[in-house]
């Protein structure tokens, strides 16, 4: 069971909560205070911050508790590691805010921030989506961040929205940059929105469990809006897991499928668009498991080794299928995946090898 650590002091008045920022942590002791510092400095009595500490083995439960103990709306959860998904949903829970704001334990959130999200966010949107920048130093320049444009997305924008979020067509202009939309931070969601529509992450859910999240969410969603403002800085690194060598990554890729699958046969059982976009998820879920396991650079088998873990990879059912349908082609993503996924339909692994030296990541 979880265990609570109380803040300084409990005289926050639930009903004055704008947003509350929910945060998984797992071993970010050296990361973790910048994080903390982004957000409390932006305090004006409608923030809390809910920290759900998934197991860490270093210092960063103490330094929760040390946060907790300065600053009242900052509450922190101890939990048995049980990844990324459970931590959010944990988190979740928790929060009393009228809008619920995702933050990665390393990650820096917008100097101004909140005094956007009072500006910006109405109580009749499910969902605002602001924009994010990569940094790759301590801290992130923000000079010359400022509020710009706004839309209202609703209507037919919402169903090209809902079809956007697994739409990686080279052709298709997304109203939503892919670099925002799939995430679960850089934007606010309303909390009555999401708890009385049972939204959560899916714990069984690994790989891609924030796009996922967002596929179902959009499905309910009435009414969103984007606004053009930097509100999150993303800590860049190699060394994240959407770069790492992960031999296991096609199980986890089944799940995210499989949720994909039961998503649209409940969410969109009229979208014919959804179930093409479907079979070119599948293929670019090919692309993910060749790039991050046999041909990934870090990966310590021998060439033969490897040639038969990507053989073994296309004979899955769920790949076979769709590398099997002609109707699937491999030249719709952009230029590199594209060229990627013909190769892969040719099994021409020797050159997929040789790429792989060089190429990080299939995005």
């Amino acid at each position: 069971m979880p265990t609570y650590v109380p803040a300084a002091d409990n005289t926050v008045k639930t009903e004055n909560i704008l947003v509350s920022f929910l945060i998984p942590v797992y071993n970010a002791e050296d990361r973790l205070p910048a994080t903390l510092d982004s957000i409390v400095a932006q305090d004006d009595g409608t923030i809390e911050i809910i920290c759900v500490d998934d197991g860490s083995k270093d210092g960063s439960g103490k330094v929760l508790e040390e946060y907790a103990q300065r600053y009242p709306f900052i509450h922190v959860i101890t939990q048995e590691n049980q990844g990324i998904t459970c931590a959010r949903n944990t988190a979740l829970a928790q929060a009393t805010g009228e809008w619920l704001c995702f933050v990665d334990n390393d990650d820096i959130v917008a100097e101004d921030a909140v005094k956007v999200f009072h500006q910006t966010a109405e109580p009749d949107l499910d969902i605002v989506y602001y924009d994010y920048e990569k940094f790759t130093t301590d801290l992130p320049n923000q000079v010359g961040n400022h509020v710009g444009d706004s839309s209202i997305i609703e209507g037919d924008a919402l169903i090209k929205l809902q079809s956007d979020c697994i739409n990686r067509f080279r052709s298709n202009t997304p109203l939503i940059s892919h670099k925002t939309m799939p995430t679960p931070w850089a934007k606010i969601y309303r909390r009555a929105f999401l708890t009385e529509r049972g939204l959560k992450f899916r714990p069984e859910v690994k790989h891609e469990e924030d796009v996922v999240f967002n596929f179902e969410v959009l499905s309910y969603c009435r009414k969103a809006k984007k606004v053009d403002y930097v509100s999150y800085y993303y800590r860049w690194s190699v060394k994240s897991e959407s770069h790492r060598y992960r031999p296991d990554l096609a199980d986890d890729a089944e799940k995210t499928l499989a949720a994909y699958r039961d998503i649209i046969a409940r969410r969109y059982p009229n979208r014919a668009d959804m179930r093409m976009l479907y079979d070119y998820r599948v293929l670019w879920e090919l692309l993910y498991c060749t790039v991050l396991g046999p041909i990934h650079p870090m990966n310590p088998e021998s060439y033969a080794a490897r040639r038969a873990q990507f053989n073994a990879l296309l004979s899955r059912p769920m790949f076979a299928a769709v590398l099997a349908n002609r109707h699937v082609r491999t030249t719709l993503f952009e230029m590199r995946q594209s060229v990627l996924a013909t190769l892969i339909r040719l099994r021409c692994f020797w050159i997929l090898n040789q790429m792989g030296k060089i190429v990080g990541k299939a995005r």
